[in-house]
């Protein structure tokens, strides 16, 4: 399966050199002479652009971009490009997605391509202020360093463009439990590029049904239990949810997809879980933890914030909804979990956000990292249903982002967090995380409901805020932080 996250930037460098057409000096030009005529600018300037793109390939992040041939483009003292040159340009302007220049490229612009500069001096400023004003896309760094940052959101955003939803659903505008949830998936693509691909629920039994039960499936159950520490389903039953997995990647590769997401309580109604034994639980966890961003109950909002988190932080995200629990308020027997695995037992002294109803990763700490410990726990009474339950507190790193889109896609909130304890249900959903966030919990609850947001939020290790609010404007997206 083609990732989205795995895309890089293609950058064109352009090295363009004024060459005067004689010797003289002036209110903008001064020097020996032998260093002002023709021939000597044209074979410095080419030989500057050789050293200019070794420093590029020695300073240009690999885990964002890809370098192109530099093009060396010269002009007279009329700055005129002549079209022969911006032919040069066109060759492989299909494999461009920006363009990087030492210096003034006249008419560049005109090729439609998002432009940038690494530059301390004025000219960045310059042309920013000029291609700003006349709707063109230019970034600068003053080093190499800020440019990196610059070509990770970039690389988000083509990340995002990318990206092709599998929506398996009853086929109703919105699903019943979140209907929060953006109902308007083409709009989605004429504003982010993001695809989608809109297909019944029980299409996924039928590919189930075909699908061999081989030692692949056996190997990965395996796998998982042997790297658990508890676990309370039977090898048997978790075959099933990895083979209800293996099925939603076919129909994604089959389709062209690389994100996912199912109606939740439409699916149980149907019976089908009940009848092949397997929930999507699993499935959301193990697609996360390769790097396919997924969100539960078909709740689009839920998932575009997965998916910015995920590609931001190149984490595995948690996913859960959204209750408020009171100060001291016990979570044993007040908020009837199970077992309370980290925080304390007499509850919290001021009010915290609880995000439960919920499926985490084994890959929060980085999608290349190790797995995070964990066990396998079960959804029904009856015992089948794997869900990995882990205990969020016991990470080295407290602080979290946490973050969902609003219903029209126009906006994201986010806020940091700071996990005060971690509770599981034998059944059912699980884990429960507690958090204290900016802004205070009780007004964050409020702010996505009037705010137009919902309930499902999707939370990733580490603080993203900052990052987020400047991939926002590139992106096109408001970023609303809560504080």
């Amino acid at each position: 399966m083609k990732r989205a996250i795995d895309v890089k930037i293609n950058i064109k460098p352009v090295f363009s050199n004024r060459i005067h057409t004689a010797v003289w000096e002036g209110p903008c030009r001064v020097g020996e002479p032998q260093y002002l005529s023709p021939e000597y600018e044209k074979r410095t300037g080419r030989e500057q652009c050789k050293i200019w793109y070794e420093q590029l390939k020695e300073n240009i992040s690999s885990e964002y971009a890809n370098l192109l041939e530099p093009e060396y483009i010269e002009f007279y003292e009329n700055f005129y490009v002549s079209d022969e040159q911006f032919a040069a340009l066109n060759a492989d302007i299909e494999e461009t997605d920006i363009f990087l220049m030492t210096y003034r490229v006249p008419g560049i612009e005109r090729l439609g391509k998002p432009m940038s500069m690494i530059n301390r001096g004025p000219t960045p400023v310059d042309l920013g202020a000029y291609y700003a004003d006349t709707g063109r896309e230019f970034y600068f760094g003053y080093d190499f360093e800020e440019y990196n940052e610059i070509l990770k959101l970039l690389q988000v955003r083509k990340a995002i463009r990318n990206t092709k939803i599998l929506v398996l659903t009853t086929g109703e505008q919105t699903p019943v439990s979140v209907v929060s949830s953006n109902p308007d998936l083409f709009g989605l693509n004429l504003k982010y590029g993001i695809r989608s691909a809109r297909r019944s629920m029980k299409d996924v039994f039928d590919v189930m049904d075909k699908l061999p039960d081989d030692d692949e499936i056996s190997k990965k159950a395996d796998e998982l239990i042997s790297g658990a520490g508890e676990v309370y389903v039977s090898k048997e039953h978790m075959t099933r949810d990895i083979k209800y997995c293996e099925a939603v990647k076919a129909m994604m590769e089959e389709l062209g997809c690389n994100a996912f997401t199912t109606a939740c309580m439409e699916l149980c109604a149907s019976r089908l879980p009940m009848k092949y034994k397997c929930t999507p639980c699993l499935s959301h966890s193990l697609l996360k933890d390769s790097g396919i961003p997924t969100a539960c109950e078909e709740d689009i909002n839920a998932l575009l914030a997965v998916m910015v988190l995920m590609y931001i932080s190149r984490k595995s995200a948690f996913m859960g909804n959204v209750s408020l629990v009171k100060p001291h308020k016990r979570p044993v027997e007040d908020l009837h979990v199970s077992k309370l695995v980290s925080g304390p037992a007499d509850g919290f002294d001021d009010y915290a956000l609880e995000v439960r109803h919920s499926v985490p990763g084994l890959k929060m700490q980085g999608l290349d990292g190790d797995n995070m410990p964990y066990d396998v726990g079960q959804f029904t009474f009856e015992g089948w249903g794997s869900k990995i339950q882990i205990d969020m507190a016991k990470a080295e790193t407290k602080t979290v982002t946490l973050a969902r889109f609003s219903r029209d896609g126009s906006s994201m909130i986010v806020t940091r967090g700071e996990i005060l304890g971690c509770a599981y249900h034998k059944y059912g959903c699980s884990p429960d995380v507690y958090y204290k966030t900016e802004g205070g919990a009780h007004e964050f609850v409020h702010e996505l409901a009037e705010g137009g947001y919902g309930h499902h939020l999707a939370v990733v290790y580490g603080d993203y805020v900052n990052e987020l609010k400047a991939l926002g404007k590139i992106v096109g997206f408001k970023v609303e932080h809560h504080k």
